[in-house]
């Protein structure tokens, strides 16, 4: 009985997490009919052939199938370009990008989240926290929005949204005191 539960918890943790990546590259497709997938099960929306490369049913120019790499969250790469939901990610560089989890990724020179740039955010110090937080040495993020005012040095996730520094308390990302 304890198998089947345990089984069953991993299924459900494995499901929300695929699910989780997959709203993402949803809200980046809308202008897309048929997108919505619903309750079926993907475990990713990439695929690779013999010298092609798909995401969600559509063919990615120039992707090189012979070096591509499926990473998480709705990231990729091969030899020379990183992708987000099926997307080439411009400027992005391949040999040094990491995702690092809940949307987040870097590579040298710059921090992404679901994609896009983080303007101003320091892919050295860089970490993400929990529960869509994030930290630089200089700002802290909620969903890749600067919260400002908020003080990195101090700043911890408490739980179910909130997170709190020297100064403030925080629910998504917003100062509530």
């Amino acid at each position: 009985m304890r198998k089947i539960l345990f089984i069953l918890t991993m299924v459900v943790s494995l499901s929300a997490s695929v699910a989780s990546a997959q709203q993402r590259c949803d809200s980046h497709h809308e202008d897309r009919s048929g997108y919505e997938h619903g309750d079926r099960h993907h475990p990713s929306p990439y695929f690779v052939s013999k010298n092609k490369v798909f995401f969600d049913g559509r063919k990615i120019k120039g992707a090189s199938a012979s070096s591509f790499s499926i990473l998480r969250d709705g990231y990729a790469k091969d030899t020379w370009s990183v992708y987000y939901c099926g997307t080439k990610m411009d400027g992005a560089s391949s040999n040094s990008f990491k995702v690092l989890g809940f949307g987040y990724a870097k590579d040298t020179w710059n921090v992404y989240f679901d994609g896009k740039k983080i303007n101003g955010a320091s892919p050295e110090s860089f970490k993400v926290l929990r529960d869509g937080y994030a930290k630089d040495t200089w700002n802290v993020y909620f969903d890749a929005v600067k919260i400002e005012g908020a003080s990195p040095d101090s700043f911890k996730v408490l739980r179910d949204g909130y997170a709190k520094d020297t100064w403030n308390t925080y629910y998504f990302g917003r100062k509530i005191d």
